[in-house]
């Protein structure tokens, strides 16, 4: 059977000091049918032109600002499409990969058609014990991580730092919402292709290093903007649950903010606040919310852009540079201080 092609979609927005080991490390991957894209959010720190005059394999999709996680795969992957790519990786910045990682994925992929989302297991970025997210949210699957025939398992949602997604499951079902900025969207995606009969696994055998924030956590200022968002996406994530009714999704919403509450109570003050104030702009938006809920019911897909960005394209760039450059994979020495 031959190797389908899968297109490996990178965001970034001023992660210069994180992309050259995550390109060592696909570089080094021994899957050969894959193409390197680097998804810049307007970057300003170099990240595109470090990319171009050191990495030729790797394609520059640059948008003219900073479009977040949705609109920015959104926009890029009609051209990752347009180079015959069959599958597409869904790829943060701060990531590495162990040897072997997509050659692992592919095969399980052309085991089973049926499965829409594929993800790898996440390893800690700087040792091999598993990461948070696989000990939080699946920890059945730590005995499987070091074997070497595991089969694909069955799971409701992957992480959204690497993610491989079938063309077909994404023609079928639509792109990621855009009315999840940042957060969530993800998980969003996975709820709507298990809706419509796609399969969600995870990869146990293949393996990634994942630092966990990279340049989100990099200043105060995005660190905090980023908690309001996934704080918010996450009460927008239990009221559009498409299988259940909106009441039921409402009562969710409630007790999941109730609870949160009481967590706080009677110390946490701040904490208090800012919940009631991000669950008060929510429910300004429940016409809104309302209306993805049916849409995602109904199995229409969502636009690529909110009405915003609508006319944006964005630049494709490719280096000019062919010649051979040596390969060596070596990490950050701080990431906290890129």
């Amino acid at each position: 059977m031959a190797e389908p092609v899968i297109g490996v979609l990178i965001l970034n927005h001023n992660g210069i000091g994180w992309l050259s080991p995550l390109y060592e490390s696909l570089l080094m991957d021994d899957y050969n049918n894959k193409r390197i894209y680097l998804v810049d959010n307007a970057s300003e720190d170099g990240s595109v032109e470090m990319t171009l005059h050191n990495y030729p394999e790797v394609t520059v999709l640059q948008m003219s600002q900073n479009l977040g996680y949705s609109m920015a795969y959104n926009l890029s992957m009609p051209h990752a499409f347009a180079d015959g790519c069959e599958y597409i990786i869904w790829s943060n910045n701060d990531i590495l990969l162990e040897h072997g990682c997509i050659g692992k994925l592919s095969h399980a992929v052309q085991s089973d058609p049926g499965i829409g989302v594929l993800g790898p297991a996440l390893l800690k970025w700087d040792s091999n014990e598993p990461h948070d997210f696989i000990l939080g949210n699946y920890p059945h699957v730590v005995a499987e991580m070091n074997s070497r025939s595991a089969a694909p398992i069955d799971v409701d949602w992957i992480e959204g730092s690497f993610s491989m997604v079938s063309r077909h499951c994404i023609e079928a079902i639509g792109s990621l919402d855009p009315y999840l900025h940042l957060g969530w969207e993800d998980a969003d995606f996975c709820r709507r292709a298990r809706y419509h009969g796609w399969k969600v696994a995870l990869q146990p055998t293949a393996l990634i290093h994942h630092y966990s924030g990279g340049w989100t956590y990099a200043c105060k200022q995005n660190e905090l903007r980023h908690t309001w968002l996934r704080t918010k996406n996450y009460y927008i994530y239990q009221l559009t649950n498409p299988f259940q009714a909106l009441f039921m999704n409402v009562v969710d919403a409630v007790h999941l903010f109730l609870v949160s509450i009481k967590q706080c109570f009677p110390k946490q003050l701040s904490s208090i606040i800012f919940h009631i104030r991000v669950f008060t702009n929510v429910m300004k938006e429940i016409c809104s919310i309302n209306k993805k809920w049916v849409r995602d019911r109904k199995g229409d897909k969502p636009p690529l852009t909110t009405r915003d960005f609508q006319s944006l394209h964005i630049e494709v760039m490719r280096s000019s540079n062919e010649s051979s450059i040596e390969r060596s994979l070596s990490l950050p020495p701080d990431p906290t201080d890129i």
